[in-house]
């Protein structure tokens, strides 16, 4: 269960990045988040936070 658990947090970092990455580049030119770049931004470093608390508890129960 808690390699799962790690699994799907890496996954939804990924996928935060990978949307980072988008907004604040101009790869797709008419992409949705070209509007959003700053709360982007803020949820990206909001999801690295709670995931950095998740695989303390993780690793603490370990």
């Amino acid at each position: 269960m808690k390699k799962l658990t790690k699994v799907v947090l890496v996954i939804v970092w990924t996928l935060s990045l990978a949307f980072l990455i988008i907004a604040l580049t101009d790869i797709y030119p008419d992409n949705i988040f070209k509007d959003y770049k700053f709360l982007v931004g803020i949820g990206f470093i909001l999801i690295t936070g709670l995931i950095s608390v998740a695989f303390k508890k993780i690793l603490k129960t370990a």
